[in-house]
Parts: structure tokens; C-alpha cells; sequence
């Protein structure tokens, strides 16, 4: 009967169990601050704060949110001109100029709008609650609805998260059709400067903007992740490849989520902060690279992910200090350091689908309270794993953490941090302890580039028979050129676990937090190996070419420790440490904060280790195409 090739690898001992994925892209997680040009020179744009523009589209009847009561005389009047095209999903852009205290300042538009068709408009209007020009850079959204061709004119009524409002009077004409949500943004110049470029551009920031309800604000998000791969000599060609790892040659991945987080304002005492979201994954096209949906390849999930409330305590705790104090309970994402053992709440793969892309992040019963003092965190902790089929393993534990800088140290973090699982389905887990101590610093002042991470951790546990003590850690020195061209970071890593017996490290709930942690290399660590029984040597160069353009180049030597644990889908002892070398070769492209692509290209090479348990001698291929929208 065919099996994946991870439950080959763990029904034969060659590697323990890895919850499997569940990594949540790197690029997901990055919301780059860019700089930018200005916007009223060239066509370019500094930085957008956001207005809601898709409302001002020629519109049959729009109705912009509701505001409480505005001033009879405004503090400044606004004039736009602005374009928008696009069919399901398009964009939006334009120029204007504020009349503010005697002066003309030069404004830049730019947005997107769900519908179909072109339009083109001009709008003037005044501006309430302005305390300076700059306050009416922010984010504005609306839904809008209509189907116009020719002309019309709406009464459109906007405001940003710093409380300024916009009361248009808009005139488009052109074609447009369409229901849904639309946003832009607008940066404002310097008073007297040319004029705005009214060319299109891709914006750099787009976001949908708060509604506000009085002391309640709304924000709607939307994340959409896509990857496709390509493989050549899956599985070595060993027998690891007879099952189904053998039609592993192209395959999909795709996860969106749709949230919407809340804020009440509670002025002195702070704020109370929740969001809702639901995700759907889905995973198809062909078999992936580690058969991690078999037997069904094509699947799809839909879940709830975010369902949370917190509070942060504002200055209602003086002597604290401002937020000392944060709650929080629900769904929610809880995350230590750089992922080594608690980064992703969620499993995929198998129902789920989506396995590298992993979307599911949010632990569920996730309770925290934390208290920053200073330079000092404590920090107290629930979690419920959110696996399918569930385990129901939960854990409870705490967390210190310092932070500081004087004149030996530049700067240092320490934590460390005690847990305990005290229920699991999965015997090793259940009654586990776990011990652990990080620390990243940039240990003298005079070599500012210089920087290094490292963490120890110890797990114990007397009430299972698989898992008795085990041990892993590593350290990373890196130093980065910043005098050369293109910044080269070169780093080293080394990282230990322990395995064999009772001495299983269990890597838990990892994740990435950036590329090549903890999921060690983008072929073998992705889809084959476990933190468990492992020691890898880890060299990666860095290149930034621009900040468009970031570029990875990773080598990787993956030893077996313990030869008494035997190797391959038919289990056999070798008589080598050496399991294989894997070369990476990762591009980044993050042409906005909204967008952002990888290009990936891995090859494993097999060593001695696995040429004896499979007979394989092939080198694996693998490439991959991603690409990432967050709104």
C-alpha cells in the first residue's frame, strides 16, 4: 500500500514525529516599512497614508460609514482628480491639492476597489478636524455599490484612523460595475511644492482603513497566499519513491484569510482589542513533494482561525507605566523568540491541505498575561494545539525575558521559559516539561555588525514511555558587511538535537520566523527531516541588491548522531553519520507592503546514510514559486 514518504520515514524510526509544517510563510508575517520617493516628483510617492477612493467612483448610491456630528466650518478644502481601472480587483490613483491656513499643499492618491470596468472623476470637498496637513495622511475604506456608465455625482463621507474627515462632493464618468469593499491612500506634500504626479504607480501601502464608531474602530484584512512547486528525482529515486512520492512532480497550494479586528477606545483605562478571521486552505494539482495529503491529494479546509479579546492597560497603572499590563484569551498567535519550539498554533497538511504555506497560526484556549517593566517581560501562558484530528494537548507556563544596553554590551536579550503539557492524546507529550533558554545580542559597541542567537532546551518527562530526556540547541554567530555594496550578512549555524529511545527531542509547535529556522532547508527540512536525532551545519550569505530584492544562498550538512536508530521506509542500520548536503537558492521580491514573491531553487544530495537505507543515489531537485497579498 502507498504511503507518504514522512510516514515511511516514521514508521521505519528514521525520523520521530514532526508536526509536520505549519510554518506560516515568512513573507505572510512581512509588512515592510519601505522608503519611498516622493510622490510629486516623477510620478513616485513617498508614503501613503490611505483615504477611500473606491467610494468616489461614479457610483449610482454610495454610502460612506457612519460620523458623528462635523463642525459647521471646516479647517481645510480638498480638491482630487483621480482614474480607476481593474476587473475583479483594481486599482486606483490620482493627485489634488489641500487649502490649508493660506496655504496649498499637493496631495497623492493611490487605492484599490473590488469591481469591473474604467472610470475617471473629480471631487472637491472640506476637511474637518485637521490639526496640521499631515493628519490627513491615513486610512479610509467604504463598501460601494453601483453600476454607472456616463455621469453622476455622489456625496461621499470619509475619516482616517487620526479622526480627520473628508465631506466630498464627487462627479465621475466612465463605466464601472461592481459591489464591494474599496480603499486608497493620501500623502500630502510640502505647502508650496509642485505638483503632485497624477501617473499611475504601484502603490507601496494599501490597507482598508478603520471605520469608527465613536469610541469603536473597525478594520477589515485580507491575506491571499499562492505557491506552485516543481520536482525532479523525488525521494532520491530510492525506494522511498516506489509510493506515491514517485508522481511528485508539480503541485498547488492556496490559503486566504478573511478577518476583521475591533478596538474600543477606553481613554484612561486603556484599550480592549479583538479580531474574528477564517481561513481556507487548499491543496491540489498533483502530489507535493512529501505526499503530505496522501491519500487524497486534492483538499480543502475551511476554519475559524482568530477569535480573540485582549485589553492593554494604557495608563491606567501609572506607576506601571503606559500598557505595563496585557490580556489576552481566545484563538489567538503566541510566539517565542525565533520559533524553535512555539511559533505555529495550527496544524496543516494532510484534511487541511496547504501543508508549506501553513496558514493556521492562532492556538486555540490561548490565555496570556504579560507585564513589561522596563527593560523586564513576565509573562504567563495557555495553549490548546489546533490539530486535526485533534491531540488536545495543552500546556501551561510562564516566561522572563530582559532586555538592555550599556557601554560593554550594545545590546542584549535573555529569556527563558518553563512549560508543561499536561494533557495529550500522543503518549511522548503528555506529562512533558520543557526547560528553555535563548538569548541574541550584539555583544561590543565597537562592532555594531556583529551579532549572535542561541537557545538551549531540556525536555523531561517521567509519565511517558517515548520520551524520557532530551536535549537540543544551537548557536549562530553572523556579521554583516555594511560598508559593501548590497550589505552581505554571512552567518553560521550550528544546531544539535537529541534522539534515540526515550531521548526523542519533540520540537513541538515550530515555526519560521525567518528563512532556514526551523524548518532546515527548503527541501529536506520542509518535506524529510525532523529536529529530532539531527545535527546540521547551516552557511547562509544574505545579499540585498535593493530593497526591492533580497536574495538567500544557504548550505546545509545534515548529520545522524545516534546510529543505533535505524534509517529508511524498510528499517535498516548504516554504518554513516553523513545523511545529505543541500544547497538552497531563495530571491525575495517585496515590490510593496502589500505584495511580496519568492522564487525558490533546493537541491539534497544523498551521502552515505541514505544510499545504505534506500539505495537511492539521485540528486533531488526542487523548485518553488510563491507569491503573498496582504491588505
Amino acid at each position: 500500500m502507498a504511503m507518504d514518504l514522512a510516514a515511511l520515514l516514521l514508521r521505519a524510526g528514521a525520523f520521530p514525529a514532526l508536526p509536520r509544517r505549519g510554518q506560516g510563510r515568512l513573507a505572510t508575517l512581512r509588512r515592510l516599512d519601505l522608503p519611498l520617493p516622493p510622490p510629486w516628483q516623477g510620478g513616485g510617492h513617498k508614503s501613503l497614508g490611505a483615504a477611500l477612493l473606491a467610494l468616489l467612483i461614479a457610483s449610482s448610491s454610495v454610502r460612506a460609514q457612519t460620523e458623528s456630528p462635523v463642525p459647521p466650518v471646516g479647517d481645510a478644502t480638498i480638491a482630487l482628480t483621480a482614474r480607476s481601472a481593474g476587473v475583479g480587483l483594481g486599482f486606483v490613483w490620482g493627485a489634488g491639492t489641500i487649502e490649508y491656513q493660506g496655504k496649498q499643499y499637493p496631495v497623492r492618491l493611490d487605492g484599490f476597489g473590488t469591481g469591473a470596468g474604467v472610470s475617471s472623476l473629480t471631487a472637491r470637498g472640506v476637511v474637518y478636524h485637521l490639526k496640521q496637513a499631515e493628519d490627513l495622511n491615513g486610512n479610509y475604506s467604504g463598501l460601494g455599490a453601483g453600476a454607472a456608465v456616463g455621469q453622476g455625482k455622489n456625496r461621499l463621507r470619509m475619516r482616517n484612523e487620526k479622526g480627520v474627515v473628508i465631506d466630498l462632493t464627487a462627479e465621475g464618468s466612465g463605466l464601472l460595475i461592481g459591489l464591494g469593499l474599496r480603499a486608497i491612500t493620501l500623502q500630502v506634500g510640502e505647502a508650496g511644492g509642485p505638483p503632485a504626479s497624477a501617473d499611475f504607480v504601484l502603490p507601496k501601502t494599501l490597507g482598508f482603513g478603520q471605520a469608527a464608531f465613536g469610541r469603536l474602530s473597525l478594520q477589515p484584512t485580507l491575506n491571499i497566499q499562492l505557491a506552485g512547486f516543481a520536482e525532479g528525482n523525488a525521494g532520491f529515486n530510492s525506494r522511498w519513491a516506489r509510493g506515491p512520492i514517485k508522481d511528485s512532480d508539480v503541485s498547488l497550494e492556496h490559503s486566504n484569510e478573511v478577518g476583521l479586528n475591533a478596538q474600543v477606545d477606553l481613554g484612561e483605562y486603556g484599550t480592549v482589542r479583538g479580531r474574528v478571521s477564517g481561513v481556507f486552505s487548499l491543496a491540489g494539482g498533483g502530489v507535493s513533494p512529501g505526499a503530505t495529503s496522501f491519500p487524497d491529494f486534492n483538499t480543502h479546509s475551511y476554519s475559524i482561525e482568530a477569535a480573540f479579546l485582549g485589553w492593554k492597560s494604557g495608563n491606567a497603572f501609572p506607576g506601571l507605566g503606559y500598557n505595563a499590563i496585557e490580556l489576552g484569551f481566545g484563538n489567538q498567535n503566541y510566539q517565542v523568540f525565533d520559533g524553535l519550539l512555539i511559533w505555529e498554533g495550527g496544524l496543516d497538511c494532510g484534511v487541511r491541505g496547504a501543508c508549506w504555506i501553513s496558514p493556521r497560526k492562532a492556538f486555540r484556549e490561548a490565555g496570556t498575561l504579560r507585564l513589561t517593566l522596563g527593560g523586564w517581560l513576565l509573562e504567563g501562558f495557555h495553549l490548546k494545539h489546533n490539530d486535526d484530528p485533534s491531540t488536545h494537548t495543552r500546556l501551561g507556563g510562564g516566561r522572563v525575558e530582559y532586555a538592555f544596553q550599556d557601554r560593554v554590551v550594545k545590546e542584549m536579550k535573555s529569556g527563558f521559559m518553563y512549560f508543561n503539557i499536561y494533557q495529550s492524546d500522543e503518549p511522548s507529550r503528555d506529562g512533558l516539561n520543557g526547560f528553555y533558554f535563548y538569548q541574541e545580542a550584539t555583544p561590543v559597541p565597537q562592532l555594531p555588525d556583529l551579532q549572535y542567537t542561541m537557545s538551549f532546551v531540556a525536555e523531561t518527562n517521567s509519565a511517558a514511555v517515548g520520551n524520557a530526556q532530551a536535549y537540543g540547541w544551537y548557536v549562530t554567530p553572523a556579521y554583516t558587511l555594511s560598508q559593501l555594496p548590497w550589505s552581505p550578512q554571512l552567518s553560521y549555524r550550528f544546531a544539535s538535537f537529541s534522539g534515540g529511545g526515550t531521548r526523542n527531542f519533540d520540537p513541538l509547535f515550530t515555526g519560521l520566523s525567518d528563512w532556514g529556522t526551523w524548518f532546515q532547508g527548503e527541501l529536506l527540512g520542509e518535506w524529510v527531516l525532523s529536529n529530532t536525532n539531527l545535527q546540521s551545519h547551516m552557511v547562509r550569505l544574505k545579499l540585498t541588491p535593493t530593497e526591492v530584492l533580497t536574495l538567500n544562498l544557504f548550505y546545509y550538512k545534515f548529520l545522524r548522531p545516534n546510529l543505533e536508530e535505524r534509517l529508511g521506509p524498510r528499517p535498516t542500520r548504516v554504518s554513516s553519520h553523513q545523511i545529505a548536503d543541500e544547497f538552497d537558492t531563495i530571491l525575495d521580491i517585496a515590490p510593496a507592503n502589500w505584495w511580496s514573491m519568492t522564487v525558490e531553487f533546493a537541491v539534497a544530495v544523498p551521502n552515505d546514510g541514505i544510499r545504505q537505507a534506500t539505495g537511492g543515489n539521485a540528486t533531488w531537485i526542487h523548485s518553488m514559486l510563491y507569491t503573498n497579498f496582504n491588505f
